[in-house]
């Protein structure tokens, strides 16, 4: 549900035409060598850059992972700015297998690199348009003491209730931490985690504002 509406939300948006393949891989590059991309992916650089195919017979845009790599296929008719920012949103987040494929996450960050990358007016017309269409989106990245903004956080929370999860967050101190144990959800209008570590005989609380990533256990 969540797809088809992002989908929609996307479809009645301007477009920033680019004069062929070279050119939107040119322009993958310029989006990836920035800093802004860099404080958010840094494992995702230039050199990573998936290859991009002509799609000849596509009906649509894609991302894929294969035996010779990543690539984006794009059509003709799909060789936009703002489709080339929806695959390398794909391409960004394909470590997060955990996380729904076009969910809040995916949104949120959309959402980001369009304002980023073609500006506030844009971006005002997409998040208009999220809203027409009731795409949830998911809250802010937030700064780690690694000097990244982490992405997916709370969108793993809510999917998380009586999942094992790994919890970073700052203590008083501003030191991290990070605690592994099984969510139970919140308390105090969402502002405290509750989360039992081990044979724990209460759980642990955690102030919601401190957490800056949470990652699954496997």
């Amino acid at each position: 549900m969540q797809r088809r509406r992002l989908y929609l939300a996307e479809t009645p948006l301007p477009t920033s035409p680019l004069p062929g393949l070279d050119a939107c891989a040119a322009y993958a590059d310029r989006v990836v060598g920035t800093l802004w991309w860099e404080a958010r992916f840094p494992s995702r650089g230039l050199g990573r850059v998936p290859r991009f195919r002509p799609g000849h017979g596509a009906r649509q845009a894609f991302f894929a992972t294969d035996e010779r790599g990543m690539s984006i296929t794009l059509p003709r008719r799909y060789r936009t700015k703002g489709v080339v920012l929806h695959e390398l949103v794909h391409w960004a987040l394909t470590d997060d297998a955990d996380l729904p494929n076009h969910g809040r996450t995916f949104a949120r960050l959309l959402l980001d690199a369009t304002t980023e990358f073609l500006g506030n007016e844009r971006a005002g017309a997409l998040l208009e348009s999220y809203r027409e269409h009731g795409v949830h989106i998911a809250r802010p990245p937030r700064l780690g003491p690694d000097h990244r903004l982490h992405y997916g956080w709370d969108e793993r929370l809510r999917l998380g209730k009586g999942k094992t999860l790994a919890v970073l967050y700052r203590a008083r101190d501003g030191g991290p931490i990070a605690t592994s144990g099984v969510f139970e959800g919140y308390e105090r209008g969402a502002s405290t985690l509750r989360v039992r570590v081990g044979g724990a005989a209460r759980p642990m609380r955690i102030p919601a504002a401190t957490v800056w990533d949470v990652r699954p256990v496997l």
